[in-house]
């Protein structure tokens, strides 16, 4: 299941509570790491016995804290919100005090605290319609003239990432004409093209393993066998794949 698209195409509930439920696997997902519960079998959480549904929602409490808590940690090119504003959405659901929120921002007053607060109100408002226009404006367009979700780990979300469904599936045929495995026909030069290239190939490593440099190396030369290092140092640089300091170790960033 690709985590990023399921965290973009979820529902606000969903968002609210950390995981989607997906028919086709009868699973739960989490929407922070992508671990998967599926029904029908017992797990074992934190000495307890649970069915999958109780054990996703104890997960996400146990490995990621509140979803509040995470959402709050994402960057404003994901949530539009200052630091500043984090700071204070953190402070009212924990119940603080005006008066105490102003300690802790270390500025202001009272005052200036309820106006924030207004204004964070009037922000949701603004918010839930163009959720609901965009919504709208989406239910007239055929699945392929939607966009593919841009991956939360993108280091800038720009025009790279414009790209359709249907965009997407022929860029994949023209360069993987002996199927989605490999090889490339090689990368182009345009970052649009490029960008949906490498979202195809980190695909092929999965979430939460942690990969040395050599098996790394030996997944991207099924893609480009004599050019695998400059696949490997562009997948790093799109967001796609982290790695440790010295590059001994590498992981799936999505």
């Amino acid at each position: 299941m690709d985590i990023s698209e399921s965290f973009y195409t979820a529902s606000l509930s969903e968002l609210k509570q950390g995981y989607v439920y997906h028919a086709e696997s009868d699973s739960y997902y989490c929407l922070v790491c992508g671990e998967q519960f599926e029904e029908g079998i017992i797990y074992t959480v934190d000495k307890r016995m649970m069915e999958a549904h109780k054990a996703v929602v104890k997960h996400i409490g146990s490995a990621h804290g509140s979803m509040l808590q995470y959402l709050l940690e994402l960057d404003k090119k994901a949530t539009g919100l200052t630091d500043l504003q984090k700071q204070l959405i953190g402070a009212f659901a924990s119940g603080s005090s005006d008066a105490d929120i102003v300690k802790q921002t270390g500025g202001g007053s009272a005052s200036t605290i309820r106006n924030h607060r207004f204004a964070l109100k009037e922000k949701a408002k603004q918010a839930k319609l163009f959720l609901a226009i965009m919504e709208l404006m989406d239910g007239g367009l055929a699945q392929g003239a939607k966009f593919v979700p841009v991956h939360r780990t993108a280091p800038l979300v720009d025009e790279r990432f414009a790209i359709t469904h249907d965009e997407y599936k022929a860029l994949l045929n023209k360069y993987l004409p002996q199927g989605l495995a490999g090889p490339l026909t090689g990368l182009p030069r345009k970052e649009k093209r490029k960008a949906a290239l490498l979202r195809h190939v980190s695909t092929s490593f999965k979430k939460g393993r942690k990969y040395k440099e050599v098996e790394v190396n030996e997944l991207l030369k099924r893609f480009m066998a004599e050019d695998y290092v400059t696949l490997r140092r562009y997948l790093v640089d799109y967001g796609f794949l982290d790695r440790e300091s010295d590059g001994s170790v590498y992981w799936l960033n999505l």
